[in-house]
């Protein structure tokens, strides 16, 4: 599947204030793939995708699995080939991962994301947008009603993830 290539640049982004749903689509994923580019430490190619879902959350799970599907075996967007290995949250510890996409449904475990992320300086996307208001993950995607992508400043910080001084003149930093 390639991204479409209207999705490149022209991810015209507004502040708006959108539900912090995790329900994500196919160009959510496509959108995530992009930001994921303008990412400074990652520069390209294969990059490890650790799908991250708390088995006890029906939620989680099914995100997990929808994600997953989307991604295929790996899904190149732009520069970057994405691979995704599906985590339990209690295995993002020892992940030999770049990347966490973090699904919805975790709650106040997502903490545990927040922390190795941090501790190992590996960047966190989501489309729960809650998880990026509250600092447990760095990038948040939505591509409905318009695209949007929403960042944490302090976890952005905490996490190392410096982003491209272009892509900042277009995401909502809280």
């Amino acid at each position: 599947m390639k991204a479409a290539p209207t999705l490149g640049l022209t991810i015209g982004l507004v502040i708006a204030a959108g539900p912090a749903s995790a329900e994500f689509t196919q160009t959510d994923v496509l959108v995530a793939g992009r930001a994921i580019g303008f990412i400074q430490k990652i520069g390209g190619g294969e990059l490890r995708v650790g799908i991250v879902f708390e088995p006890e959350s029906a939620q989680s799970v099914q995100d997990s699995n929808d994600l997953k599907a989307v991604l295929g075996n790996q899904l190149r967007v732009g520069n970057n080939v994405l691979k995704p290995v599906m985590l339990r949250i209690e295995q993002v510890a020892g992940a030999d991962v770049g990347l966490f996409f973090l699904t919805g449904g975790i709650g106040a475990a997502a903490r545990k994301v927040a922390s190795v992320s941090k501790d190992r300086k590996i960047p966190c996307i989501t489309f729960d947008l809650a998880q990026v208001r509250d600092g447990t993950c760095t990038i948040g995607v939505q591509s409905r009603p318009k695209i949007e992508v929403f960042v944490n400043r302090k976890s952005a910080a905490d996490s190392g993830t410096i982003l491209s001084s272009v892509f900042r003149l277009m995401i909502t930093e809280y």
